[in-house]
């Protein structure tokens, strides 16, 4: 995989002394001279590789996550994703609009499946359900997802991964512009019709239609829009590390791409499990009593 050809954790070397390591046919760990064996870099700058690999090699025998991401720039995250994939977490939150923004929706996707947190319901529960994830996969979630449940839960509670792949830029720098949707219908990975054209407004109004007069089916809409925000963040991972690898030039196996198909039943089954609280029928009751009484 990717990173056993990675050398971007040795000091003063960035992306093209690292295309001439591969160049020269140093294209792996294993391929670094050992002591005495040949000049890779320079001799004062190959000790400190060799302790660099030695150190790296280390924490992937002990599946140490955190200590990999410490020594690999963050840009180059994306490289990990392959031997880490199942601890990873695919997430996307729905907030509601106000200026201190508060998490409305959140939705989970790992290897066991599809989890929605809702304010009023669970959300209580998401740090502990997010710290059990030790690689966490957002689409601009570093800018915007991650600051407002940390400032909602509070540092104390909110936890911190081992690494965090913000595919915002990963895709950007593979020269895939543009926001979620957008490079989803590049990649062909489209959401169904009646999910085109809604965005971070439109929940803000369907949570707001649901707060006011306890309308299950505009939250119905709302948590499916954030569950497809969520899911479909796997098969742009899979996709952004092979277009990763291929413009690298790297003969390293491709990831087989999520197909979203697996999870659609699951989608459905929540969805029509979000029956309304208690609180719902009281607010369906104030609702209606206030126009019978207009």
């Amino acid at each position: 995989m990717m990173l056993q050809r990675t050398f971007q954790h040795i000091p003063n070397v960035g992306p093209w002394r690292e295309k001439d390591l591969w160049s020269r046919g140093i294209r792996t760990w294993d391929d670094f001279p050992e002591a005495g064996q040949g000049v890779a870099l320079n001799r004062k700058s190959d000790d400190v590789a060799r302790a660099r690999i030695a150190e790296a090699k280390d924490a992937l025998a002990r599946r140490d996550l955190r200590k990999l991401a410490e020594l690999l720039p963050g840009r180059e995250h994306w490289r990990l994703y392959p031997e880490f994939q199942d601890d990873a977490v695919y997430f996307d939150i729905e907030t509601d609009g106000r200026e201190a923004q508060a998490p409305t929706v959140v939705s989970l996707f790992d290897s066991k499946g599809l989890h929605v947190f809702i304010q009023g319901r669970n959300m209580d529960a998401l740090p502990e359900a997010m710290a059990a994830r030790r690689l966490w996969v957002t689409f601009n979630g570093s800018c915007f997802d991650v600051p407002v449940l940390r400032d909602y839960f509070g540092p104390a509670r909110f936890p911190v991964p081992d690494a965090h792949i913000d595919l915002r830029f990963v895709t950007r720098r593979l020269g895939m512009g543009g926001g979620l949707k957008e490079i989803e219908g590049k990649i062909g990975a489209e959401r169904p019709p009646h999910m085109k054209g809604v965005n971070g407004y439109d929940a803000v109004l369907l949570w707001r239609a649901y707060q006011r007069r306890g309308d299950v089916e505009a939250l119905r809409f709302l948590v499916e829009y954030n569950l497809y925000d969520a899911f479909q963040l796997r098969t742009l991972m899979d996709v952004a590390y092979n277009r990763g690898a291929d413009d690298l030039n790297q003969d390293v196996p491709r990831l087989p791409v999520f197909e979203r198909g697996d999870v659609l039943y699951d989608v459905s089954r929540i969805i029509l499990e979000l029956g309304p609280t208690e609180r719902d029928l009281q607010t369906l009751a104030r609702v209606r009593a206030m126009e019978q009484g207009g």
